[in-house]
């Protein structure tokens, strides 16, 4: 397979993926199944057809609106379709097809759905931080850039700093400042790259 036709592949699976973790980013905050039931208008509630449903065509051709009832399609679908497998295909320009491109792509996929998740409904759900801990603890035993002590350091580097900062807030000023999102988002960080990255992070 010539390079420019995995390209192509890659993208399409990427958007593809893109389309499933828009599916994740509204179903999650709701504790509604990500599989069932199959994609539906949120407006009309109509079942949409494969052929209407294919990433980014779909919104382009459909105008950003719903075929049957009009009503407006969120940007973000579109959005979320394009951004993922543009960071597939950068993570294949750095790893090509490897371990470090399969896990660097789990732990970006997680990513994309807290940040969208978090900027609609200001949580951060248990759902993929506390999975992501071990998960990725675990892949720190193949991955090159860290290891399971790096990794082990970088969920109590992240998730405890943070834990004293919410701890003091609370302290000096009676109110809570920080959810505990935050601090398991940072321990699954943290875990995902090392004491290092951990901190690295907390700082910008």
């Amino acid at each position: 397979m010539s390079e420019w036709v995995l390209i192509i592949v890659l993208f399409a699976l990427g958007s593809t993926i893109g389309s499933f973790l828009n599916v994740c980013i509204i179903r999650i905050p709701k504790k509604i199944s990500i599989v069932f039931p199959p994609s539906h208008c949120p407006a009309c509630k109509k079942p949409i057809p494969f052929y209407y449903n294919i990433p980014l065509l779909s919104y382009i051709i459909l105008g950003g609106r719903c075929r049957y009832c009009k009503a407006p399609i969120s940007f973000q679908y579109f959005l979320v379709e394009l951004l993922t497998p543009i960071i597939m295909l950068f993570l294949f320009f750095c790893f090509d097809i490897s371990w470090s491109f399969i896990i660097s792509f789990i732990f970006s996929a997680a990513l994309i759905v807290i940040t969208f998740i978090d900027l609609r409904n200001q949580i951060i759900p248990d759902f993929i931080s506390l999975p992501g801990i071990l998960l990725f603890f675990l892949c720190s035993f193949i991955v090159p850039w860290t290891d399971p002590i790096q990794s082990l350091l970088g969920i109590l580097v992240g998730g405890g700093t943070l834990y004293i900062f919410a701890l003091g807030y609370q302290f000096l000023t009676k109110k809570e400042g920080m959810g505990g999102g935050d601090i398991k988002l940072l321990a699954m960080i943290g875990a995902f790259l090392g004491w290092k990255g951990a901190l690295a992070t907390l700082i910008l």
